[in-house]
């Protein structure tokens, strides 16, 4: 008797994270698919029947998880929206572990920022303690994002399009048409290498090494403010650490591009 229990309690466990796993393909697909799509075709993408895939998506539309519009018209919900604000509120904590890991890795201050308009402000920082300490301040600076290396490298996550606005309306802090050529042709060096770097923008004798990501957490840089002597002695194993680092908050987090 008491096998036949534990059997059936592992066939409602398995039956249960089949579900969520299906749950979680329909939503990952509607994610892609802002216009919305049909139970047929939802049935089609995700390979499943389209009576069960009316029993989920009829559960996750009672959660706001997801809403339907008539035919054609089911897409992500407020519910699933509201989570997501939920997450990126508390991004600093889903991201400190990886900052703590690479400032271990490399045995240098690391930095997480974010732009604000056309400015960039820092979050968090996990500093190392060496013999020359470099310690950021954290709030907005001072600099507009295009005079700093993580800023440059939020730039790069921009369509071009999407630069000319942020550009526009910024009175004393929007650059001139030379500076904006130039501004372009850093960022696209950066859209090709994957990151940013600078020597002493903010301060004399440190060079800054920056990646950016696009998140459902939001936009941010995670960069590496390091006296230049130390990181031409080790500019391949700083560029690697903190590729490594970014490529591992990519596999955490989802990444929109």
């Amino acid at each position: 008797m008491d096998v036949v229990n534990q059997q059936g309690g592992n066939e409602e466990k398995g039956g249960g994270i089949q579900v969520i796993a299906r749950a979680a393909k329909i939503m990952y697909l509607l994610g892609k698919k802002p216009d919305g799509l049909s139970l047929g075709d939802i049935a089609q993408e995700v390979g499943l029947p389209r009576s069960t895939v009316q029993r989920i998506v009829g559960a996750l539309e009672e959660e706001g998880m997801i809403r339907s519009e008539g035919i054609g018209g089911i897409r992500l919900g407020a519910g699933l929206l509201r989570l997501v604000t939920y997450a990126h509120a508390d991004r600093i904590t889903v991201l400190r572990p990886w900052l703590h890991r690479l400032s271990e890795a490399v045995d240098e201050t690391v930095v997480l920022s974010r732009p604000n308009g056309l400015q960039l402000v820092i979050e968090h920082r996990v500093v190392a303690d060496r013999e020359l300490l470099v310690m950021p301040r954290l709030g907005q600076l001072d600099k507009p994002l295009y005079g700093t290396s993580a800023g440059r490298a939020i730039m790069a996550l921009y369509s071009d399009e999407e630069l000319g606005v942020l550009f526009q309306g910024q009175g004393s802090r929007e650059p001139d048409s030379g500076s904006v050529a130039k501004i372009f042709k850093q960022v696209g060096l950066i859209r090709d290498t994957g990151v940013s770097c600078d020597h002493g923008e903010l301060m004399e004798g440190i060079t800054t090494t920056a990646v950016a990501l696009d998140t459902v957490l939001g936009r941010f840089a995670i960069s590496m403010p390091i006296p230049t002597f130390r990181f031409e002695k080790n500019r391949e194993i700083y560029i690697r650490e903190l590729l490594h680092c970014k490529a591992g908050v990519s596999k955490e987090i989802a990444c929109t591009g």
